[in-house]
């Protein structure tokens, strides 16, 4: 079963309805006590990643359910102005997140660099150490990458793709069980393509 669908902006409007949303669809698929209040967490960060982006960008935030397995979905349309561009190439310059707040910020910020135009955002694409890559499966900014159209990520495959043995491992593993996503969620999907950009937050209880 999916929820209807709440419209959420970057400058608040909506968020306390899709929390509610959240809690009304968790009640009626029966969850309650520490079950409902994992996925209201999740959904408080899915959607606090709308916070910060710079002008008014909205995004539709829903919830599914089928049996145990739950997926929490915010998709939104980015029309890149000039504030907004400015600001994602300043995120950009700087490489490695350092405003980022936490394990979401830096997927947002991640995000960010994928959605600005191609001259712009693919030489810095390299730089972000979560790794968003191409659907043609390249994380450089080459010929064959410019052609691509799809970024894809996922928290699975970033976690088997963190190296134990070098010396940001342990700083990446600390930052994972520092995010309350990364301790709950069983998954979390990115997909941006073109101007849309949609996450997917997966748990099963």
């Amino acid at each position: 079963m999916k929820s209807t669908e709440i419209k959420v902006t970057s400058s608040g409007l909506g968020m306390e309805d899709a929390l509610a949303l959240t809690e009304q669809f968790a009640s009626s698929e029966g969850l309650e006590g520490n079950e409902l209040l994992r996925l209201r967490l999740l959904a408080e960060e899915l959607i606090g990643m709308m916070r910060g982006i710079a002008g008014n960008v909205e995004a539709v935030y829903s919830i599914e359910g089928e049996g145990n397995k739950y997926a929490l979905h915010l998709k939104a349309d980015v029309r890149i102005t000039r504030e907004l561009h400015d600001q994602l190439i300043a995120v950009s310059t700087r490489g490695e997140n350092a405003v980022a707040r936490g394990f979401m910020g830096k997927i947002r910020e991640m995000i960010a660099v994928a959605l600005l135009p191609k001259q712009d955002g693919l030489s810095f694409m390299e730089s972000f150490s979560l790794g968003m890559v191409s659907a043609a499966g390249f994380t450089t900014p080459d010929a064959q990458m410019i052609s691509a159209e799809t970024f894809n990520w996922s928290l699975s495959q970033y976690k088997s793709g963190i190296d134990k043995d070098s010396e940001e491992a342990e700083k990446a593993w600390d930052e994972l069980e520092k995010s309350i996503v990364a301790s709950i969620a069983d998954e979390v999907i990115v997909r941006v393509t073109g101007s849309c950009a949609e996450i997917t937050i997966c748990k099963t209880f």
